[in-house]
């Protein structure tokens, strides 16, 4: 009688473990999930640039400003880790080309436009003694390899229908510089050494290697199946450190439309 106690007793330990591992198993199955994503992204980006001292001043130009918001795309892929039901995990690796005009104004004879416009005789000089009106706008870009760090809030509630899910995002984005340059194009009509654009030598003009950037927004995803979902990811993006050199301050702002695929892998079947 007293083995087949100690046999039962041995039976529901057994047991108790099994069912302790199961629920153990059974939970981090249900958080511990791996999310592949690939989003292509539309840029609406800018930049506030500013001067910290007077010697572009020559140039005619219009450095302290807001200048001119532009399109560009930008493709990205990475993983989304869940931390727990409602906290997500984003990083990733992608590209995106940012940059911003300024505008060298109301030019007129013998005024100097800038380096690297222009040879010769004139070496960048109006020698044309006209009325017209002269501008050249100077466009700089920015591309980046972008990786983005990034954490998604789920919230409770559920929008239009139970497949829709909606979270808060925000994080930090880390850059590293593949390549600056500074296109100049002149206005119509008007023309240096009968050309009417001109790429540019940054040297002087050079930008950071590596920048952060600041990133908040929200995504918005669709479950089209177990493990596949559409998303939306809108996200504003500020660069609050300076993109150049401290005589040409251009600190870029973007705002990009993300919209892509995540494929979610469960790492425990």
């Amino acid at each position: 009688m007293k083995r087949m106690n100690w046999n039962l007793k041995k039976t529901n330990i057994f047991i108790l473990i099994l069912l302790t591992y199961s629920h153990c198993f059974a939970q981090k199955n249900t958080i511990s999930r791996i999310n592949f994503y690939a989003t292509i992204g539309s840029v609406f980006n800018g930049s506030i640039n500013s001067s910290t001292i007077d010697k572009l001043a020559k140039y005619q130009d219009s450095i302290a400003s807001s200048e001119t918001w532009r399109l560009t795309f930008s493709p990205q892929i990475g993983i989304i880790y869940k931390l727990s039901r409602d906290l997500d995990f984003q990083f990733g690796l992608g590209y995106i080309v940012l940059g911003h005009q300024r505008t060298l104004a109301n030019l007129k004879y013998k005024d100097v436009t800038f380096p690297g416009i222009g040879s010769g005789l004139g070496n960048g000089k109006i020698i044309d003694n006209t009325n017209g009106e002269r501008s050249i706008n100077l466009n700089y870009r920015y591309h980046y390899l972008q990786v983005p760090l990034i954490l998604n809030y789920h919230l409770n509630f559920r929008s239009l229908t139970p497949k829709v899910k909606i979270a808060l995002s925000g994080g930090i984005g880390l850059n590293v510089l593949l390549k600056h340059d500074i296109n100049a194009v002149l206005s119509t009509g008007f023309k240096i050494d009968e050309k009417s654009s001109f790429s540019l030598d940054s040297t002087g003009y050079s930008a950071s290697v590596f920048t952060p950037n600041l990133m908040l927004g929200t995504m918005v995803d669709y479950n089209y199946s177990k493990q596949i979902k559409f998303v939306l990811q809108p996200m504003l993006g500020y660069y609050p450190l300076s993109v150049t050199n401290k005589d040409l301050a251009a600190k870029p702002w973007f705002v990009n439309f993300n919209l892509g695929v995540i494929y979610t892998l469960d790492v425990l079947k």
